[in-house]
């Protein structure tokens, strides 16, 4: 297989796993709070990437020049996760996904802020694109935004700014690091709101826990690896195909159907989101030429 052909194939398998940790989440949102799902998703999610970390590069790769960013963003990433994890309790896995996919055009704009990137009429043009899909899956006029979609669309906020931060420090800070601190940060964060809101842990929920905190590592691992060794924009478009997995985990557990709403809007979100990545990719080369020229 070649590069690209392996990347695309990690990639999809990646996001399988991570819509399987999505579902197990939605599963036990309805059993303990919100906290003790992230300590549980954090806590367990720390092992496979020490693993992977001791078998590529070695711990030492954990160790880190900007605590600070790190705190914040195991912050951000701990805001996201939670309000990702109530927003599920009032939508279903494919809809709180679509949301949650508004997360590249809060990117756009944070980039602008904090590295400085400009924002072309391209840029804006799909951004506006993908928010019309938002709203159409969104569905203002039957009262869905009084229930669980302000939660995915802070989720989607928190995750974008805590990606451009990882950006903005990636030269002095490795991706093992990143993800360790981001991780460790989480699951002190959800331990210590776990002890004002403590629901009793069965070994069951225990088994559950087990169950996301290695499926997102795993899927965290692969899609590192597929973007690694394939450009990102041929490679990332295909984390939209965990709006599929969610629609039929939906289907399966909760016997959910997609409504026509969610897939008008996915069209919309998609199309967005692959002409962003397609004028990133034009944008680089441009810039290479005239480097060299």
């Amino acid at each position: 297989m070649t590069p690209i052909s392996r990347g695309l194939l990690l990639m999809i398998i990646g996001i399988a796993f991570m819509s399987a940790m999505d579902g197990v989440i939605k599963h036990l949102t309805d059993t303990i709070s919100a906290p003790q799902v992230l300590f549980l998703r954090a806590g367990f999610g720390l092992l496979p990437i020490v693993i992977i970390a001791q078998l590529r590069t070695g711990i030492k790769d954990i160790k880190t020049k900007r605590p600070v960013v790190h705190i914040i963003r195991g912050i951000l990433g701990s805001i996201a996760f939670i309000a990702f994890t109530m927003g599920l309790r009032d939508m279903s896995l494919a809809n709180g996904l679509a949301v949650v996919f508004a997360a590249p055009f809060f990117m756009i704009a944070f980039s602008a802020i904090l590295i400085g990137e400009k924002i072309g009429m391209h840029r804006i043009g799909a951004m506006i694109f993908g928010f019309i899909g938002v709203i159409i899956v969104l569905q203002p006029d039957q009262g869905i935004l009084s229930t669980g979609a302000p939660y995915m669309l802070i989720c989607a906020a928190g995750y974008a700014l805590s990606q451009v931060i990882a950006r903005k420090y990636a030269n002095t800070e490795s991706a093992v690091s990143l993800s360790f601190w981001a991780t460790f940060g989480m699951a002190s964060t959800g331990l210590v709101l776990s002890v004002f809101m403590w629901e009793p842990l069965n070994l069951n929920i225990i088994l559950w826990g087990l169950a996301m905190g290695l499926t997102g590592g795993i899927a965290h691992y692969l899609m590192t690896e597929a973007a690694r060794i394939a450009p990102p924009a041929v490679v990332s478009p295909m984390e939209y195909t965990a709006l599929i997995w969610g629609a039929l985990i939906d289907w399966y557990i909760w016997q959910t159907h997609p409504e026509t709403a969610l897939i008008i809007g996915s069209f919309f979100i998609i199309t967005s989101g692959i002409y962003i990545l397609w004028r990133e990719r034009v944008h680089k080369q441009e810039s290479q030429i005239h480097e060299y020229s």
